[in-house]
């Protein structure tokens, strides 16, 4: 018996110890495989973790790029909007184009400058933001899930821990106790038929004959909690076809940006458009006013507009009409007409000949152009405001469409250009979030749950289509539960009082519609509204900045207490925590209030600031509409200054003489009354200031001038000093009548009878009389009684010689006390001819301080007041300084006599006007004063003690063809000579003549023009 039992013992024994060996070998062969499958989960979770931070970098890349490509396009438009600002400018070969054109073609460039400015902004915007929330989320919240070093030695298994089983998976019986292998695959079962089983119930709930071992049950518990230390995370209330955490987040705050990616290409649309409209106005008034061509502006006008249609085709959908529309849709094919308006408006315009009815219809064009223009720009008003709520676009999402979520507000009118594409808001069959399944645990295929045959499996039955999709009675309850205190966190005072407006209102709408679905049951409609709510209210937390750590948080991967939902790569929990830090970046400590910049962002949205400047567009066609009205009783030109070439400046108004009475600026169209003469010639002549008529061409003289070609010789004029003046006229002429040397010169005719073959060029005046000379020698010299017009007697002939191996001269002058007369030649030298050529002139040894050829010279005696003897002054002007005048003092006798600088001052040897013949001045000295004169008859007196401006005048008549101003010289006793060659009509030869005024006494008299 002893035996016996001790032979059971025994047997016991060896069975025990066998089962114990062979469960034992189990449980490490187990535990190999079991951190293997967690090692390789792991691996798969960091490849599919690269994978979605490879999607928000392509998300963004598509905004980024398109947004650049935007921005580049628009700035390009600017510059030809600049170019046909100033390069394009029209009017500059002749008369400035009508008004009504010109504001078709500026505002139209105006506002496609603008709309393209516009763009810039908000496709850099949109740029940039993209790349922000890129880097952002990249760096701080889709991180790769590498398990710390924590995690793997939890899911590590020593051998000794064999020990710690319950007896019953110690010794375990092969097939006579609960199977070893458990059924894993819950999902087949379901579908097969089989009772199903909550997510959260664990597989030791199950049946006997399906019972595992612990460490199995415990493998699978773990696994279904989401982390290896079996916490229950907030995530788990998402339903199982719910996007990726990355794609939610993305989507959050790619909804801030995407009006304004949007708004940046219905901006380039509306810029082009505007462009394309500018240049075929622009077109019209180049072609007919420079090119004058007829059928081309309307050829011309006419492509360019078939491309402005197919534009507008192309980028506006035409049946997508919002019930809050005002306007009909063929407004906006009222642009291209408006071309075809002002195109037949600016062939009746400039007709060729004058027709009162081919005005009217001119007008008529006009304001129909303008009206069209106006309703185009009413109509583009209301297509791009985004759509109402009552009319959402809800978008089917195509593989190679644009897609965004339908509570999106966009203009749809413009849906299939916009090329956005939003993250997806669901799982696709076939599709796993295994980065999610990490951190909150497996979930049933909501696909194959509510009968939707995934990529590998069967169809399945559906005829129960009231199933909820991957979630029971029991998850819901926790979900609707869970929102309620989800509200109330973002509906408690603290929270709503950080929450932007925007925002607010948002959360508002949000809870009435979890509301609504509250009352209807746990359908399938009601759980998809509780999904799109937490989806959305995470959203609202991830813009405002609110994430607490793990109270309200749906996903707590962002903080650094999550185990396996850790952002970080690695280390354990203590050395990635720190107090009061989130991963969002926004706040540091819990006392400090989460500030989110641009909290008030919802006052600009990119909506409003495209329909700000449309609405400006609309005003200006409005104002311009009404500017036209008023332009038919003012004149084209009525408020400005018509602009002429007769006498500086053009930018602003001339005195009364030079703007009134010309041909431009009347109420009238041109032609409509006859011109009168003065308009005809107005443009061919110069006139003073206050002369009040037009002389007769070239005449030279300001008394008794004719009319053009003298057709009103001798009779009233309408412009002439005869009629009665306006008092603004007469105030004018009272105060220059005050001005030294704005009075008329008045000069006398010296009678007398001068030789023949005698044209000369320079004057010398002394106390023997007034000589004439030309550049070879030849002069002839007037006596001093007929100078002073006392007698009448011919001017006595007389030659210079010595001079003929000298260049020709430039001036003379007789010295003071004597007849010796000097001369100054263009090499600058100086020869004294005694007598006034009696005896051969000598060269002296002194000439001018000059290296080149003179414009100008002159040479004097002028006797000075400290030592009362005569010195030698010189003035020049030389050739490589042709807008100074030099003058210089000898100092010394003999061989050693030299040049000494007195000073200088600026010459009009220009005379303001570009002819050739104006450039010829000429100098001479008086008593105690240097005078100027041109060829167009200016007369300056410098005063030699300081060398101000004592006195200038500026005769009326100027440059011509028949008469020419020469040289001047002060005459002994007071009063200037100035000889002036005339050419009667039909004749080439020239006459001289020379006259004779009196000269204000200036010394000691302030200069008024210093």
């Amino acid at each position: 018996m002893a035996a016996e039992a001790g032979v059971a013992a025994a047997s016991a024994a060896a069975v025990g110890f066998g089962l114990f060996d062979y469960n034992r070998a189990n449980y490490l062969y187990d535990a190999e495989f079991r951190f293997e499958r967690f090692s390789t989960g792991r691996e798969y979770a960091v490849e599919q973790a690269n994978q979605f931070r490879n999607d928000l970098r392509t998300l963004s890349a598509l905004t980024m790029v398109k947004n650049n490509q935007y921005a580049g396009l628009a700035a390009l438009d600017m510059a030809l909007c600049i170019a046909l600002y100033c390069a394009g400018r029209l009017g500059l070969h002749g008369p400035s184009p009508p008004g009504w054109i010109m504001a078709l073609w500026i505002t139209s460039n105006a506002a496609s400058f603008a709309f393209m400015a516009l763009a810039i902004l908000l496709a850099l915007h949109a740029s940039y933001r993209a790349q922000a929330a890129s880097v952002n989320l990249l760096t701080r919240k889709i991180r790769v899930p590498v398990p710390s070093m924590r995690h793997l030695d939890k899911a590590r298994r020593f051998s000794s821990e064999f020990e710690q089983q319950q007896w019953s998976d110690i010794l375990r019986v092969p097939y006579l106790t609960n199977p070893g292998v458990p059924k894993t695959d819950e999902t087949s079962a379901k579908v097969a038929g089989s009772a199903s089983r909550a997510r959260s119930a664990s597989p030791g709930r199950r049946s006997r004959s399906s019972k595992a071992s612990s460490w199995i049950r415990e493998e699978f518990e773990t696994d279904r909690a989401g982390t290896v230390t079996g916490t229950m995370q907030p995530g788990g209330l998402l339903p199982a076809d719910s996007a990726p955490e990355h794609f939610r987040l993305y989507a959050a705050v790619q909804k801030e940006w995407f009006q304004y990616d949007i708004y940046a290409r219905v901006c380039m649309l509306l810029g082009f458009s505007a462009f394309v409209q500018s240049l075929a106005f622009y077109g019209n008034g180049h072609i007919i006013v420079e090119l004058r061509a007829f059928y081309v502006a309307h050829a011309t006008a006419f492509v360019i507009e078939v491309l402005h249609v197919l534009l507008l085709r192309f980028d506006i959908i035409q049946g997508r009409v919002k019930s809050t529309d005002r306007t009909p849709a063929w407004f906006l094919w009222l642009g291209p007409a408006s071309v075809a308006f002002a195109t037949v408006g600016m062939s009746l315009d400039f007709r060729t000949q004058f027709n009162i009815v081919a005005i009217i219809f001119t007008w008529i064009c006009i304001f129909g152009a303008y009206i069209c223009q106006f309703c185009y720009q009413l109509r583009i008003l209301e297509v791009i405001l985004p759509d109402d709520v009552r009319n959402p676009l809800k978008l089917e999402e195509n593989i190679g469409d644009a897609w965004w979520p339908a509570t999106w507000r966009c203009p749809s009118a413009f849906a299939h250009v916009l090329y956005f594409v939003a993250p997806p808001s669901r799982l696709q069959p076939g599709q796993f979030d295994l980065v999610r399944e990490m951190k909150n645990g497996p979930q049933d295929d909501a696909f194959e749950s509510a009968g939707v045959a995934g990529l590998e499996s069967k169809p399945v039955d559906t005829s129960d289509a009231s199933a909820n999709p991957g979630m029971t009675a029991e998850e819901i309850a926790a979900q609707v539960q869970y929102l309620d205190r989800l509200f109330d966190y973002f509906m408690s005072d603290q929270v709503h009082s950080q929450m932007s407006e925007s925002n607010r209102q948002r959360v508002k709408d949000l809870f009435a519609e979890f509301s609504s679905a509250r009352r209807k049951g746990a359908g399938p409609e009601a759980v998809r509204t509780f999904t799109d709510c937490l989806i959305a209210l995470e959203g609202v937390q991830a813009t405002e900045g609110l994430m607490k750590e793990g109270d309200f948080g749906t996903d707590t991967g962002y903080t650094s207490t999550g185990s396996m939902g850790s952002s970080g790569s690695s280390g354990e929990e203590e050395e990635e925590s720190v107090k009061g830090y989130t991963w969002d970046g926004r706040r540091l400590w819990k006392t400090d209030a989460a500030v989110r910049l641009f909290q008030k962002k919802g006052e600009i949205e990119p909506w409003r600031l495209i329909n700000v400047l449309q609405l400006a567009i609309c005003g200006a066609w409005a104002f311009l509409i009404l500017a036209m009205v008023v332009d038919i009783f003012l004149g084209d030109q009525g408020l400005v200054t018509a602009p002429h070439w007769s006498r500086p400046p053009m930018s602003r108004l001339s005195l009364e003489p030079h703007e009134l009475g010309t041909p431009l600026g009347f109420p009238w169209y041109a032609g409509a009354k006859p011109w009168l003469p003065e308009q005809m010639a107005w443009h061919e002549e110069k006139r003073e200031a206050m002369s009040g008529f037009i002389s007769a061409p070239h005449s030279g003289q300001e008394e008794g001038g004719g009319g053009h070609s003298n057709i009103h010789k001798g009779e009233a004029r309408r412009l002439s000093a005869d009629v009665h003046a306006s008092p603004a006229r007469s105030a004018l002429r009272d105060i220059l009548e005050l001005l030294p040397g704005s009075e008329p010169a008045k000069e006398v005719p010296v009678q007398t009878v001068w030789p023949g073959f005698f044209e000369p060029r320079m004057l010398a005046c002394g106390p023997h009389g007034i000589a004439a000379l030309s550049p070879r020698g030849v002069g002839a010299l007037v006596p001093p009684a007929v100078a002073r017009h006392r007698a009448f007697e011919a001017a006595r002939r007389f030659r210079l010689s010595g001079l003929t191996h000298l260049p020709p001269l430039l001036s003379a002058a007789f010295h003071p006390e004597s007849q010796e007369l000097m001369v100054v030649t263009r090499g600058g030298h100086v020869a004294t001819c005694p007598d006034a050529g009696a005896s051969p002139c000598a060269v002296g040894h002194a000439g001018l301080p000059v290296s080149a050829a003179l414009r100008a010279a002159a040479v004097a005696w002028l006797r000075d007041e400290a030592s009362n003897e005569h010195h030698l002054h010189a003035a020049f002007i030389d050739e490589a300084l042709p807008g100074l005048v030099a003058v210089f003092k000898l100092l010394g006798k003999g061989q050693a006599a030299t040049w000494h600088p007195l000073g200088e001052f600026s010459a009009p040897f220009s005379d303001e006007v570009k002819e050739p013949l104006s450039a010829k001045v000429s100098l001479s000295f008086a008593p105690g004063e240097i005078v100027l004169t041109t060829a167009a008859g200016i007369v300056h007196r410098r005063r030699l003690q300081d060398g101000l401006l004592a006195e200038s005048s500026h005769r009326f008549g100027g440059v011509s063809t028949v008469a020419q101003w020469q040289d001047a010289c002060p005459m002994m006793g007071g009063g200037l000579a100035h000889l002036r060659l005339r050419r009667k009509e039909g004749s080439q030869a020239w006459t001289p003549e020379l006259l004779t005024q009196k000269l204000e006494h200036t010394e000691g008299r302030p200069s008024l023009f210093q």
